[in-house]
């Protein structure tokens, strides 16, 4: 039997095989076989799917009654549960069962074998004076959020569904596994109704609750249940809109009434990829977003630098990436690779700093057996590894006078001769290099061929320092964690104001390599999951503590001594406009707590 980890990983291995997570809601035995088959991730036993397997689909199927838990408990225990061994099977429970409390429904779920807890029927589907009537006498939807609290603190894997906001972040607020936002019926076939919401307004209505969701819990998983939905390719189009990772199906799934029919039609929602495995333009699309994935950054800078990016990497013309250490020359190099018509060749690195001058000849050109002592077999170089691809010759302002020269006729004329061979090798191969280095002032000062520099900075991309784009910093910190969450397996969440503020306030000389450092260090002596100020480096601390000490003429309690009521007012308003009402920048500069700051804003009645 699957515990919950076991679970959680096997949907994560769905989602990065670019495959929706899906679920099957059924009713009978044969109806999870065939959707085990078929391909679904889970199983979701529910006494709406014990109304169609009779052939009969009423509102009742959606509505709490007294022995629902008993119905399904029945069938699942004795129809799917023998029959479905290899994936999960969550019970569908109805939380205002009056016959038992939710810690003894929990218990008896886990004693007869299913790994997961999901609350259905629900009163989310009730509105108007009933549900009024309900939730007054303790009845309403709380229920659903106690019982589903019970089964997360069991270890039991717990799928939510929600109607509204207000449900996914009470949900959320207990650590639900999955929050799934239900639409109601499904459209189509014989049994189905006319929705009365259209797909836009789905739509809009699923990315309000999974933002409120996400907001509470970033981990949670977030699919969709039923309405105006009715083919694979109508789900791919909602994952498209909205932040879906699935799809859970149940008379969209059983409407057809040859229950092998269930087989193919799961399949078809399983591998309906988002991206279409035959779709050759889509499956580049992928591989171009790739390339920027970990590119980082929305400021004016950034957008420009893309923007060449975008306009150099189908022409095949060589480039020059250049700018400080740590900047993220070669991702930038690697954009412009998968951006490319060479993306699906091979993409080699070298770096000339790196590699002694003795054998980096050998390293870019190959060698034959023989050609020098320890050379006991031929070897291919870095441009024929990259034929047909593109080579990326990092730090190229270390290369030697003699291999410069050799390097500037592959350019011209792509071709060579390995070490200690006659053969001259014809390739294809596009060259990218990148420099820390001024490549002109080397060619003033003689040790870099002016002929090479102007063969190799055809287009000439800058990758500017952090200090010049401290707008971006935010966003790599959001990045940056999620990827040390990962590597450390640890769950920081965020940082504190006073951390965040010290990180853009710092004039980072090494550049993105030393945040994502610094970020890691934090990160692993942090003692809860925010970082915190103490957690930083000494050096970003002082600066802090420097800053405080030049801020001290700038202190509201000095300043206002011998000033009327309107003029604090006033230099709370100057402050506040300042610092474009970012109101921890502006605490900082008047020398208060925030607290103090949202006081005196009540107070003044600023807004």
């Amino acid at each position: 039997m699957l515990n919950k980890q076991e679970i959680i990983g096997n949907l994560n291995r769905s989602i990065e095989n670019n495959k929706p997570i899906i679920g099957a809601a059924v009713g009978s035995g044969l109806s999870a076989k065939q959707a085990q088959v078929g391909g679904a991730d889970f199983i979701l036993a529910l006494n709406a799917g014990r109304f169609r397997a009779s052939g009969v689909s009423s509102l009742a199927c959606m509505m709490p009654y007294l022995n629902s838990n008993e119905t399904v408990m029945d069938f699942g225990s004795k129809e799917i549960l023998p029959r479905v061994q290899d994936i999960p099977v969550i019970f569908g429970a109805c939380a205002t069962d009056p016959t038992q409390s939710p810690e003894m429904l929990i218990n008896t779920i886990i004693q007869k074998g299913f790994q997961g807890v999901n609350n259905f029927p629900s009163v989310g589907v009730i509105d108007g004076v009933y549900r009024e009537a309900l939730e007054e006498s303790g009845l309403g939807f709380q229920m659903e959020v106690d019982l589903m609290e019970t089964a997360v603190q069991k270890g039991l894997f717990t799928i939510a569904f929600a109607y509204d906001e207000s449900q996914a972040r009470k949900m959320a607020e207990v650590n639900v596994d999955v929050i799934c936002v239900n639409l109601g019926w499904t459209v189509g076939g014989e049994l189905g109704v006319k929705q009365r919401t259209s797909m836009e307004e789905s739509t809009t209505l699923i990315n309000r609750i999974f933002k409120t969701a996400r907001d509470v819990n970033p981990k949670v998983f977030t699919m969709v249940y039923g309405g105006p939905i009715n083919d694979a390719e109508q789900a791919s189009d909602m994952y498209e809109e909205t932040h879906s990772l699935g799809y859970i199906g149940g008379s969209s799934f059983e409407r057809i009434p040859a229950e092998t029919s269930i087989k193919e039609i799961t399949s078809e929602f399983k591998n309906y990829y988002k991206l279409e495995a035959e779709n050759e333009s889509l499956k580049k699309e992928l591989v171009k977003k790739k390339g920027f994935d970990e590119v980082v950054g929305q400021s004016r800078s950034m957008q420009e630098m893309y923007d060449v990016v975008r306009k150099v990497a189908d022409k095949n013309i060589n480039v020059l990436v250049h700018g400080a250490s740590g900047t993220g020359k070669e991702l930038v190099v690697r954009a412009i690779h998968y951006n490319s018509s060479r993306y699906k060749e091979a993409f080699v690195k070298i770096n000339c700093a790196a590699i002694p001058k003795e054998i980096l000849e050998s390293e870019l050109f190959g060698h034959e057996k023989g050609a020098f002592t320890g050379a006991e077999r031929k070897r291919l170089g870095k441009f024929e590894l990259a034929h047909k691809g593109t080579l990326f010759l990092d730090e190229v302002g270390e290369l030697e006078p003699d291999i410069q020269a050799k390097f500037l006729r592959v350019i011209q004329q792509q071709e060579f001769e390995r070490v200690g061979g006659n053969e001259t090798i014809k390739v294809d191969v596009r060259i990218i290099c990148a420099t820390n280095a001024d490549l002109r002032e080397a060619v003033h000062q003689g040790t870099f061929r002016e002929d090479l520099y102007y063969r190799l900075n055809v287009v000439s991309i800058y990758t500017p320092p952090l200090c010049k784009r401290k707008e971006d910093i935010p966003s790599l910190v959001n990045y940056f964690l999620k990827r040390i969450n990962e590597k450390f397996d640890l769950d920081i969440k965020s940082l504190s104001a006073a951390s965040l503020d010290s990180l853009v306030n710092y004039d980072w000389p090494g550049n993105v390599r030393e945040l994502e450092h610094t970020l890691e260090r934090a990160a692993i002596l942090c003692n809860g999951n925010i970082i915190q100020l103490n957690d930083l480096p000494e050096s970003i601390q002082d600066m802090v503590q420097h800053d405080k000490k030049a801020a001290k003429a700038h202190l509201l309690s000095d300043v206002l001594q011998d000033n009327s009521v309107n003029e604090e007012k006033q230099m709370i308003a100057d402050s506040l406009n300042q610092y474009s009402w970012n109101r921890t920048k502006a605490a900082q500069h008047l020398g208060i707590t925030r607290r103090t700051l949202y006081n005196k804003m009540k107070k003044y009645r600023i807004e």
